[in-house]
């Protein structure tokens, strides 16, 4: 697999936890956006109003990091989903933790394993989520 590939499935990993309060924050960014005020002494106004629902819905099923978000976190849950314990074990201490403590080594001791095969079944998660992810 290549380094790419690889670092980018890592990053959505590291997501996974937080991808809630990422697609959270991303509609009230869409819902609320920020607008500069407008300096213009006396200028008319628009009479079509800009800030309707049906265009916030467009926007928010419109938008490419919504929709990238909500597909990874369909993906890391589906791979999880169709993993046993002991990969879900190994993928969680070593990536989806908030502070991972442990090496491949503590993670082969902890499912009592070898380090080989923890190495070989995290490549075949790895594989599997690159699939989904279209690499």
């Amino acid at each position: 697999m290549e380094k790419e590939v690889f670092n980018h499935i890592v990053r959505v990993l590291r997501d996974y936890p937080n991808i809630d309060k990422y697609v959270r924050e991303r509609e009230e960014e869409l819902m609320h956006p920020w607008q500069e005020p407008d300096n213009n002494i006396g200028g008319g106004r628009s009479n079509v109003p800009t800030n309707l629902p049906e265009v916030m819905a467009i926007t928010i099923s419109d938008d490419r990091r919504l929709s990238n978000l909500e597909r990874n976190k369909k993906i890391v849950t589906r791979c999880l989903e169709n993993s046993d314990s002991q990969t879900v074990t190994i993928i969680h201490e070593l990536y989806i933790k908030q502070h991972p403590t442990l090496t491949l080594q503590g993670v082969a001791d902890k499912v009592h394993l070898s380090v080989s095969a923890v190495k070989q079944r995290r490549t075949r998660f790895f594989e599997d989520m690159r699939l989904l992810l279209g690499w």
